[in-house]
């Protein structure tokens, strides 16, 4: 092989690595994934220096200079095992694809035979067809002995032909229909283990009631919040490094530099750019009627430790508890919300709000400052409320600003008079889907 045609080999060898990374990253920034052409470059410049044929060096490689979170470690390893797929893997993918397609050309062609019309075929379309042959023995056979006594009808010529399929057609999405209903009411049906919303698409899952998404679904809501936590986290990074590099200008600073030029300003010096120390308090109502709603809540910020450093967290019903301690530690989330939250001595308790956040003040006044933004997850329920009042007001007086998380649907916040009198105090965003926290949070942290 001459010197040429191995340039050209290792050339287009080298482009489809270069493609598969860069497709590679752009999955797990639809993940969340913080990765831009540093990350890139650097991965490039590290599989030049292993052999690129062992998969775990391959895998270590990427590891090493895409993932900088050990709690993105099992999303890097999960796009891995999707993306770059073993080739005997391939292989039997590939075996299976195949025998899948000629099954379903099969399957096609006999429907398309089944189905015809004084010797022609019906214009149906692929997913008609494939939908006819879905359907049971008994189903196929009544539906061609319709058309064969429509075919043998008197008076009906070629031309009836269209009327004719688009029966058929009402029949076939009929049919759809009514396997789709049986599917929905075996979900919904009474004594059933099976989540309400059991293989839901994420959209179905970011609309719902998040005290109607049942123990089967809670594995996918969790994950789609850890999603979006890290969509948030990407668009606060790129916030920041998009921003002025630099402070305003410093006067005394570049006359003095530029003396040396008589006085005729070529530099000009800036002050230090003052980076803001966002200091985020999340204060969680776990009384009986929030307990899954605080628990959301607390899946979505702590996606975004990343990116906001100073989270502090703590739990309230009848009094308060911190939840920092164990929250910063490098235990997996779901560890933490079993051993802290569930067997805390508030948990599902009920609610005095006054009590908690004077407590709050009291014990933590290095939290409560004015860089601190506050964020209240409750339904604002509690006993005492004109006590709660005065204690919310001295905390307000205190912090950057107070966001009140309120899951009771809006419809009902004018019957509740603590609801009406915390919202003239501080700004109240209802939360009672993951879409209406997904968006409360993004335009506010």
């Amino acid at each position: 092989m001459s010197v040429s045609i191995k340039n050209d080999l290792y050339k287009s060898h080298e482009s489809r690595l270069e493609e598969n990374i860069a497709t590679f990253a752009d999955l797990l920034r639809q993940e969340g994934l913080p990765l831009g052409t540093t990350e890139m470059i650097d991965a490039l410049k590290t599989l030049d220096r292993i052999d690129i044929a062992n998969r775990s060096e391959f895998k270590a490689a990427l590891q090493a200079t895409l993932v900088k979170s050990y709690r993105d470690q099992a999303l890097f390893s999960r796009v891995f095992d999707q993306f770059f797929i073993p080739p005997e893997e391939y292989q039997k993918r590939s075996e299976q694809k195949a025998s899948y397609r000629q099954q379903l050309e099969s399957q096609i062609n006999q429907a398309d035979n089944e189905l015809m019309f004084k010797g022609e075929s019906l214009q149906l379309s692929l997913n008609e067809l494939q939908q006819y042959s879905s359907l049971s023995q008994q189903q196929r056979d009544r539906l061609q002995d319709f058309m064969l006594k429509t075919e043998k009808g008197k008076n009906v010529e070629s031309g009836f032909r269209p009327l004719l399929e688009t029966v058929v057609k009402s029949h076939l999405r009929y049919c759809r229909t009514q396997e789709k209903y049986k599917q929905d009411s075996h979900n919904y049906g009474e004594g059933s283990e099976v989540g309400a919303d059991s293989g839901s698409d994420d959209q179905n899952l970011r609309e719902m009631d998040i005290e109607a998404i049942k123990a089967a679904d809670m594995p996918a809501a969790e994950q789609l919040l850890q999603k979006l936590s890290r969509k948030l986290a990407v668009k606060i990074l790129r916030r920041r490094r998009t921003g002025p590099r630099s402070g305003p200008l410093d006067l005394r600073r570049s006359m003095r530099d530029n003396m040396r030029f008589g006085g005729i300003i070529f530099n000009l010096k800036h002050k230090p750019k003052r980076r803001s120390k966002q200091q985020i308090l999340l204060l969680c109502d776990v009384s009986a009627s929030m307990k899954q709603y605080s628990t959301f809540v607390l899946h979505f910020l702590l996606g975004l430790q990343e990116v906001v450093r100073n989270l502090s967290c703590f739990s309230f019903s009848d009094n308060i508890e911190n939840l920092t301690p164990e929250l910063k530690g490098r235990a997996d989330l779901q560890h933490i919300l079993d051993r802290v939250i569930r067997q805390s001595k508030n948990w599902g308790g009920g609610t005095d709000l006054g009590r908690a956040l004077f407590e709050m003040v009291r014990k933590y006044p290095d939290l409560v400052n004015a860089k601190t933004t506050v964020i209240v997850v409750s339904d604002t329920k509690t006993v005492s409320i004109d006590y709660a009042l005065d204690e919310l007001k001295k905390l307000k007086e205190r912090v950057k600003r107070v966001i009140w998380l309120n899951p009771l649907p809006v419809v009902y916040w004018p019957d509740y008079r603590s609801v009406n009198k915390i919202g003239e105090l501080v700004e109240m965003w209802p939360c009672s889907t993951i879409a209406q926290l997904e968006e409360v949070l993004t335009g506010r942290l």
